[in-house]
């Protein structure tokens, strides 16, 4: 038999072995939580840091360059419109001479007839060289106050001009069948020229021959506008 002092050993020793057992336990209830706890738990990379530079912006684009300023042309002023009537050009007047009358021969007496005879045919020379002077062409200047119309657009202009034309004068002085020969300044002082000489009441000298008028072909007149004429 056990000594008593064993035998109150026994229930001390019992207890040490039951907190030795719980703590056994513990211990592996400890390890199996931490094994559990460790395999949930995922592995993680290490976080690794980037500092990112952003790119610098680009250049702005140039300005566009800047309009150059033109400076406007002043304003064209037409200078005011001064009509001047072209002076109207004194008519020439043509001398006419008229032929003198031949002088009566005197009587003479009866018994001399070759006297008489002689007497006449030298009265009748002399007339015929009297109307052989007083022949002439056409003249070149109107015998009637008429002017040519001067062109409206030309004394705007200030322009003058002048026309050349080949024209039959009739015999009652009227130029008719006109031709242009020569121009200057402008084809409107052509048109007024033709107007005047055959459709105005202008009227020429006619050519005298014999002492009657006659018609004189491709007489050749001159038509001036001029300006300031006094």
């Amino acid at each position: 038999m056990r000594s008593y002092a064993a035998q109150q050993r026994k229930p001390t020793d019992y207890i040490v072995a039951v907190v030795v057992a719980f703590l056994a336990i513990g211990l592996v209830v400890y390890a199996l939580t931490l094994n559990r706890v460790e395999k949930q738990e995922p592995s993680h990379p290490p976080i690794q840091t980037r500092v990112i530079t952003e790119a610098p912006p680009p250049p702005p684009p140039p300005p566009p360059p800047q309009p150059v300023m033109v400076q406007p042309p002043p304003p064209y002023i037409p200078p005011p419109k001064i009509k001047v009537a072209p002076p109207p050009k004194p008519p020439i007047q043509h001398s006419h001479q008229k032929a003198p009358k031949p002088k009566a021969a005197a009587p003479q007496p009866a018994p001399s007839a070759p006297a008489q005879s002689s007497a006449t045919a030298s009265s009748s020379t002399s007339a015929s060289t009297s109307s052989s002077d007083s022949d002439h062409s056409a003249g070149a200047m109107p015998i009637n106050n008429v002017r040519p119309e001067y062109p409206e657009e030309a004394q705007e202009e200030n322009r003058e001009g002048s026309v050349t034309a080949s024209c039959d004068i009739l015999t009652n002085g009227k130029p008719a069948n006109c031709k242009l020969l020569s121009v200057k300044g402008g084809h409107d002082f052509a048109e007024s020229a033709l107007d005047f000489l055959e459709h105005s009441p202008v009227r020429y000298q006619p050519a005298i021959s014999g002492g009657q008028p006659v018609v004189e072909h491709n007489h050749v007149l001159h038509v001036d506008f001029t300006l300031g004429d006094e």
